[in-house]
């Protein structure tokens, strides 16, 4: 496959991956009792009520079509507004909000595996595509469930440790500076890529795809 239209290909697939993504954490909220999401417009598989300037567009296309070797994995949309006081448990039912997110997005990587084994055949040069796909929706996973603010693996350890939100008010940019420079650092890609890999393959191994990667 062309490296620039593999790049695209990747570039443009975020966006519907990021959408799934922040519509799960939405349908889950309103289903518990918060209305907040259903009330700021966030129920919708509307694109454009999800992306986030830098998250969906700007980081991912310069990790994608700049830096060399570079990501275009690290990616996210505008989180969804909630609000605890309308939960009847909002420590449990603000982790299942945030575990909602990467749920969906392994949940459809194992839909594509299923479709893939059903209209691909072995070897066919769209599983490439397919498992691109795939592989993509299960890394946007693995990395927000990293335990680091602003990512849902966040949101679960607050809510567990029940850490006060005064610390996300004083972190500001330079949280979000030494974020992109965490992300970027050899220990966690390699983290990342290995824990994407492996879910890969149990997924696969479970779906019967003919997909590799």
């Amino acid at each position: 496959m062309n490296p620039s239209i593999d790049r695209l290909y990747l570039f443009l697939l975020l966006i519907p991956l990021i959408t799934i993504h922040e519509f799960a954490h939405a349908m889950v909220a309103t289903l518990m009792g918060d209305r907040t999401p259903r009330d700021e417009g966030r129920l919708t598989f509307n694109p454009l009520v999800h992306m986030d300037l830098f998250g969906t567009l700007i980081i991912p296309a310069i990790n994608i079509f700049l830096l060399p070797g570079g990501f275009g994995f690290f990616a996210w949309g505008r989180p969804v507004p909630t609000n605890p006081s309308l939960l009847k448990n909002p420590r449990l039912q603000g982790i299942l909000i945030a575990l909602a997110g990467p749920l969906a997005n392994i949940i459809t990587a194992f839909f594509i595996l299923l479709i893939a084994k059903v209209v691909i055949p072995q070897d066919h040069k769209l599983s490439e595509l397919f498992a691109t796909f795939v592989l993509a929706s299960i890394f946007l996973a693995v990395f927000h469930l990293l335990p680091v603010m602003p990512f849902d693996g966040w949101t679960i350890i607050k809510n567990i440790f029940r850490i006060p939100d005064q610390w996300e008010h004083q972190m500001g940019i330079f949280w979000f500076i030494a974020i992109l420079i965490f992300l970027n650092l050899p220990p966690v890609y390699h983290f990342l890529e290995f824990s994407a890999y492996h879910l890969f393959m149990l997924l696969n191994l479970l779906s019967g795809s003919p997909l590799h990667r």
